[in-house]
């Protein structure tokens, strides 16, 4: 991966190193200390694929936080969702779902999940599947989910409560195959967010809201 100035970002997050244990418990002590960045989503894909500009009250925005310990790197997510969607069932019943891409090889992947020879890596949550997916995609419609056996290692933390979702994602910072993306301290790599909100938007597949490019620095 290629180290990226922070400047060509639109914002910086720093993943913060802790040391000792980080817990999935979202009032462990670590993310009690660690730095909130605000994630806007402002655009949309709709069903055909096309991408359109967000009117402004459509725009919506999630909190996010990152630390590591050298080992393991941990994403925390928590967005406003009136409804817990959990479930997927006869049209247009969809689960709620967020997501998380990184360039896989090249800095200069497609914001629009790649292309063929700028493939992007992307951690996976939906709350009806038993865990996040790691997925490669060589642009639109393309995706390939777990694509090996070692890059199942994804752990994580959901909840719903009060119209809020709050959902931790866990892996280790080395690949566990050419599948996924290796997390160096003192680099940064570009990232990008999309969410999904299943009820009364019956958002699902290629219809979803994603932000702009982000820059993640690994302190």
């Amino acid at each position: 991966m290629t180290v990226q100035q922070p400047g060509d970002a639109q914002k910086v997050i720093t993943a913060v190193y802790v040391q000792g244990n980080i817990s999935l418990d979202p009032a462990g002590q670590a993310w009690i200390d660690s730095q909130q960045v605000t994630i806007d989503f402002s655009r949309r894909l709709n069903e055909a694929g096309a991408r359109t500009t967000f009117l402004q009250d459509e725009i919506r925005h999630a909190k996010m936080k990152a630390v590591h310990n050298d080992t393991d790197i941990f994403f925390f997510f928590q967005w406003n969702a009136v409804t817990e969607n959990n479930s997927v069932a006869d049209y247009p019943v969809f689960a709620d779902a967020f997501a998380m891409e990184i360039p896989l090889f090249t800095e200069d992947s497609p914001l629009w999940m790649g292309a063929m020879d700028k493939p992007v890596n992307i951690i996976f949550w939906r709350a009806d599947l038993p865990g996040p997916e790691n997925i490669v995609a060589g642009g639109m419609g393309t995706p390939q989910t777990s694509p090996d056996e070692a890059s199942r290692n994804i752990r994580h933390y959901q909840k719903w409560e009060n119209g809020t979702w709050t959902v931790i994602i866990t892996r280790p910072m080395a690949q566990a195959s050419e599948n996924q993306v290796s997390f160096i301290r003192g680099r940064n790599y570009r990232v990008a967010f999309a969410n999904w909100k299943g009820g009364a938007y019956s958002e699902r597949g290629g219809h979803k809201i994603v932000s702009e490019w982000h820059n993640l620095f690994i302190q």
